[in-house]
């Protein structure tokens, strides 16, 4: 006997069966069934009985569909997402706009880049050059400066596996700027700029201010002394500004500038901080940890104090620093997305296991309507 449907499997609802003799009887109520007799008493039973295994199957293959289903769309809703969420080419950018050295000697010059790729860990690529004071027979140009800057960040990029190479590097020829971008699919993070040459630096970020960025900064004075002699190994080493100034311009602004004679660098912080304004403070912890390679002298701890202008709203910022005692770490600290972009480069596996999903959910839910017309 089949039971083609039960609306009501408490015994007072109406039922349809069909008796396997051939013979066809439409029952209104269970009453009536009863009222049959003994004959069809053990085939009502049975029919019973299995209508409501067969309705509780019938639901647990919808539960599952539905589950099923909610399963492929969020995925979908993940990838949509994930793909929404990664940064475009060139969504980060700065520029910077090199001078020449008022230094004599060689001194050294850093561009630390930062980027990272969704919520992975951060990634870094060092550019490090030495260049030519005012006193040398060919002083570095401010040209071949930025020439150098681009091609070392772009070396240290490289040495990355080609799924990490997340920024790059652009000198435009006979220009004295480089311009350093995200690439698609990663987040540029941080920038910190090392310059202990006293050459004057402008920044800026094309079409927007820093405010509009979401980008934050920070001005670290440090001594000369601190990475131009060796710990242990030079003795009479003076940390201290020589006497000079240090100058700072933003925006259109006129410059401030602070005079440094007989002056400590958390001294200059503080004065160059209260001339800025509301736009600046002192601050003793760093906007983010300082870069520190222990076997490099060019790469110190935080030394306890810096500027620090969290909503600048302005387009550009230059600093200049005239002093030999004194070197500068410029940092820009960019909104740190951390939402995973990955799912850019794995499309392609996506797909593969949607598709696979779909066609699992479809023979998934056939052979469970086999299964329930065998059992009929």
């Amino acid at each position: 006997m089949k039971c083609k449907d039960v609306l009501n499997a408490d015994h007072a609802g109406t039922i349809v069966c069909e008796v396997l003799w051939n013979q066809e009887l439409v029952l209104e109520t269970v009453s009536q069934l009863i009222f049959l007799g003994s004959r069809y008493k053990n085939t009502v039973a049975y029919n019973l009985n299995y209508a409501r295994l067969a309705r509780k199957q019938k639901d647990r293959i919808m539960i599952k569909r539905k589950n099923i289903h909610l399963a492929i769309l969020f995925t979908f809703t993940i990838t949509l997402s994930g793909i929404t969420s990664a940064a475009p080419s060139g969504h980060n950018q700065l520029r910077l706009q090199t001078g020449t050295a008022k230094r004599k000697g060689e001194t050294a010059f850093s561009y630390l880049v930062s980027w990272r790729k969704g919520n992975a860990n951060l990634l870094t690529a060092n550019g490090l050059l030495f260049i030519n004071g005012k006193d040398a027979k060919i002083p570095t140009s401010d040209i071949e400066i930025a020439r150098k800057i681009s091609n070392t960040i772009n070396a240290g990029v490289m040495i990355k596996s080609p799924n990490d190479r997340g920024v790059t590097a652009k000198y435009t020829k006979d220009k004295a700027e480089v311009l350093v971008s995200n690439k698609a699919g990663f987040d540029l993070t941080r920038i910190t700029v090392r310059d202990y040459s006293n050459q004057e630096t402008h920044y800026n970020i094309p079409g927007k201010s820093f405010k509009s960025a979401s980008v934050h900064i920070a001005i670290d004075l440090v001594y000369s002394a601190a990475v131009e002699y060796v710990d242990g190994f030079s003795t009479g080493i003076k940390k201290e500004a020589a006497g000079g100034s240090v100058k700072v311009i933003i925006g259109n602004n006129s410059p401030i500038e602070i005079k440094t004679d007989g002056k400590s660098t958390r001294q200059i912080e503080n004065e160059l901080a209260q001339a800025i304004g509301s736009n600046a403070h002192f601050s003793s912890t760093p906007l983010y940890p300082n870069f520190v390679e222990l076997r490099s002298k060019n790469y110190k701890p935080f030394d306890g104090g810096e500027v620090q202008l969290p909503i600048l709203n302005a387009k550009s910022i230059t600093i200049d620093i005239n002093d030999s005692g004194l070197g500068v770490l410029t940092k820009f600290h960019f909104p740190d997305i951390n939402k995973p972009t990955d799912v850019v480069g794995n499309i392609p596996y996506i797909i593969a296991i949607l598709i696979l999903a779909i066609f699992g959910a479809i023979f998934y839910t056939k052979k469970s309507r086999e299964n329930i017309t065998t059992m009929h």
